[in-house]
């Protein structure tokens, strides 16, 4: 017998801190980052369950969706975004000042390149997909909003459509971006679809 998961993933919005290297930092959203996650889920609704990063960008709209919707809320830390290190904080600009070299080759090899004191790109990636595979086996048939963040949107995504790790940025994923995915259960196994990405 076969089953539908849907899953749902809803970035954070815009933040206090505006554009600096924001993985394992923990600021607040701002006005308009609020504003961009309601607008975003205008037309959406009837999830059977709300998961969430616990940093507080995603965890502060997660906790007044799930009350507003009377849904059920849990974090999960796996679905945090990726540590950027000595990086945290600072603006692209600022750290070609003293890092120039290392800079541009993690723009160019995200996935090879790892920031000072950061978190490999591997090492993300494993948790990340180790978390939503157990996340799909855990809710076969449900459907269910995961609000994250954008480097966790792509690696699922990068997942879904199997595409390569060094093709990570060819993937948009810009604040409040709403991405459905269609995870199907049959005889074979279970395989996915993408259903939007906006």
């Amino acid at each position: 017998m076969s089953e539908t998961t849907i899953i749902n993933l809803l970035r954070h919005g815009e933040v206090e801190l505006g554009s600096v290297f924001c993985g394992s930092t923990d600021p607040a959203l701002s006005d308009n980052g609020w504003s961009q996650m309601q607008k975003a889920l205008e037309n959406e609704d009837g999830w059977d369950r709300i998961i969430s990063s616990p940093l507080q960008r995603c965890q502060e709209f997660a906790e007044s969706l799930a009350k507003q919707e009377e849904t059920s809320l849990s974090l999960n830390e796996s679905f945090q975004e990726i540590d950027f290190g000595l990086w945290e904080g600072l603006a692209p600009q600022e750290i070609l000042e003293t890092e120039a070299d290392i800079l541009n080759a993690w723009w160019k090899a995200p996935t090879r390149v790892i920031p000072p004191d950061g978190e490999a790109f591997l090492d993300f990636r494993s948790r990340v997909l180790k978390a939503f595979n157990e996340l799909v086996k855990q809710h076969s048939g449900e459907n269910v909003l995961l609000v994250t963040h954008a480097g966790v949107i792509r690696i699922v995504m990068m997942h879904i459509l199997g595409m390569q790790d060094e093709h990570l940025f060819r993937i948009n994923v810009d604040y409040a971006s709403y991405t459905r995915i269609r995870i199907y259960h049959d005889e074979t196994g279970e395989w996915g679809t993408l259903i939007s990405h906006r």
